[in-house]
């Protein structure tokens, strides 16, 4: 059970589903599922947890491959090297969200990656097209259109063709605008889905503080009691005292959030990626 909740952001994210499916994914990790293991009877030998398999590292912190403010020029192939596609280790010196010790999330900020907290990707870090101010308005076509973009489900090439194909449905004297209305909508609803995934990072991490803070007081009852405070196995479960058990059963859960944690710190970053990808594929339909 566990094995299968805490590994749910993981697989997510390999599926490459909408922000909002992610951001729920994350919210039911971290509340649904794991209130209930906090619920269940503790049994004198707590099952083991297996960690949740590792994510990927994903682009260069606050780096949009290939953007460049007021101007556009090509992404580079998948596997080119080009420093927004260098991997990024995460150490628990750098990031927050892989740190353990309940002292350190309690003193850590709200937003615990890496990654700068941006929440809104500004038109000019991925558009060199005409502005976008003021439009707020959009035909249902370009809503549908818009709604299949923004899903990562959706590969790339399919997004270019149907990008094509409604390009081609609009007369040539309106196709730019109409494109640019386009993109005015996909970066409406792209940012919405960021902002949301942001805020559930960050309602996690609260969360995570409240564990952390209940985490300080076991390890503190145990201290009083002269016994040790760890999340580390004994040679045998028997070693450990009712208490110190319960407090290693509680540890272990706290690490797996944690992983969870830095996993779900991708989700903003893999959004702007797919942002700098249809504004590009948007702005190549128009011709001035």
């Amino acid at each position: 059970m566990i094995k299968e909740e805490m590994t749910s952001v993981a697989s997510i994210l390999k599926r490459g589903i909408s922000a909002a499916a992610l951001a729920a994914a994350l919210a039911f990790t971290a509340g649904t599922a794991l209130q209930a293991q906090d619920a269940a009877p503790k049994t004198d030998t707590p099952p083991k947890v297996e960690a949740a398999p590792e994510l990927a590292p994903g682009i260069a912190p606050g780096v949009v491959p290939g953007a460049r403010p007021g101007g556009m020029e090509p992404a580079p192939p998948a596997g080119a090297n080009h420093p927004a596609f260098a991997p990024t280790p995460v150490t628990p010196d750098e990031n927050a969200a892989v740190e353990f010790s309940p002292s350190t999330i309690l003193s850590s900020p709200d937003w615990p990656c890496i990654q700068r907290k941006v929440t809104v990707i500004s038109p000019a870090q991925i558009w060199d097209g005409p502005p976008i101010d003021g439009i707020k308005e959009f035909d249902p076509a370009i809503r549908d259109l818009t709604e299949l973009l923004e899903s990562r489900r959706v590969p790339p090439e399919e997004a270019e063709k149907a990008i094509k194909e409604y390009a081609a449905s609009v007369p040539e004297a309106e196709r730019d605008k109409k494109l640019t209305e386009l993109f005015a909508s996909f970066l409406s609803e792209i940012n919405t889905d960021r902002q949301f995934v942001i805020a559930k990072v960050e309602e996690f991490q609260k969360r995570q503080k409240g564990r952390a803070a209940e985490l300080e007081r076991e390890g503190q009852k145990l201290a009083e009691k002269g016994m040790a405070a760890t999340d580390e196995l004994l040679p045998t479960e028997t070693n450990l005292s009712p208490e110190q058990q319960e407090y290693n059963w509680n540890a272990r859960i706290f690490q797996e959030r944690q992983q969870n944690l830095t996993m779900a710190c991708e989700i903003p970053v893999l959004i702007e990626q797919r942002a700098y990808e249809i504004a590009r594929i948007i702005r190549a339909q128009m011709k001035s």
